[in-house]
């Protein structure tokens, strides 16, 4: 967190993504997305909600280089890379309808996809996708609906045999009809679950790199997820199901380390093929 003395008095002011609350980060999203007519009104209209000001303070009170000392606070909002990986929203409520008037909690996933399954991730990174090429919102409600999930049944989390994850097991015929029923949630939730999932998504590709790169530089990033899974059932993971139920990060570090080996040995045979010329 950043202090900052201004208009009398200090205030606390994010300095990173997961310094925000809950709260905050729900009343950050949609200010985030709504259009701007330039890169310096978006700037300005973060700067005025991380400082919590009005925008006729910075126009009448402030000089243009008081504003260029203040604006590189809204920097890191700004940037190509998202980092939110804390789990501000570790739930959503259910909205109420006619047939289902009492809400209901569904719980999401840990910070950084710790407790993602590879096959959750398949359909997750599907539909995150599709809405970032197409804005299609019936993939956002799908996206939401493959990561928050109704607590487990016998839910104990000092038992002996807790395996860390609240939620219910994936289930992915049961996606398209819990998307309809998270439909109505708040914009706001949805776009915060959205940020996070593409933070955690962004720390991924930073750790795993020969992973992601290569597929999103050829334009075909995360469609071929599937074709991973199949590849990899009967290997060291098991059969398809079992492959499935793996960690996410678990497959993604195996085919890392499988990448790298291949680079390693495609430089090795370049070096022996000029040794040998």
């Amino acid at each position: 967190m950043h202090e900052v003395f201004i208009n009398g008095r200090h205030r606390k002011v994010e300095a990173t993504w997961n310094d925000f609350s809950r709260a905050r980060l729900l009343q950050l999203v949609p200010l985030l997305y709504e259009p701007a007519r330039d890169v310096v009104a978006l700037q300005l209209r973060l700067l005025c909600f991380l400082l919590g000001l009005s925008p006729a303070f910075f126009a009448f009170r402030l000089t243009p280089v008081q504003m260029t000392q203040l604006v590189w606070m809204t920097d890191f909002l700004l940037s190509e890379s998202i980092g939110l990986t804390a789990q501000l929203l570790p739930w959503v409520r259910r909205p109420r309808t006619w047939r289902r008037p009492l809400p209901r909690k569904w719980w999401g996933p840990r910070a950084s996809l710790r407790n993602l399954r590879f096959g959750e991730f398949v359909f997750a990174d599907g539909y995150f996708v599709a809405y970032a090429t197409r804005q299609d919102a019936g993939a956002l409600d799908k996206l939401l609906a493959v990561l928050y999930r109704p607590q487990r049944r016998g839910y104990r989390p000092h038992a002996a045999d807790y395996g860390g994850d609240r939620r219910e097991e994936f289930n992915e015929h049961l996606v398209a009809r819990r998307a309809a029923q998270l439909a109505g949630l708040p914009e706001a939730e949805k776009l915060a679950v959205l940020t996070w999932y593409r933070g955690c998504r962004d720390e991924l590709t930073e750790h795993f790199p020969l992973v992601f790169t290569p597929a999103e530089e050829a334009g075909t990033a995360t469609t071929s997820w599937g074709q991973v899974l199949l590849e990899l059932s009967g290997g060291a993971f098991g059969p398809l199901d079992d492959t499935a139920r793996q960690p996410a990060r678990t497959i993604l570090a195996k085919m890392e380390a499988d990448a790298r080996r291949a680079k390693e040995l495609e430089r090795r045979a370049k070096e022996q093929s000029r040794t040998t010329a």
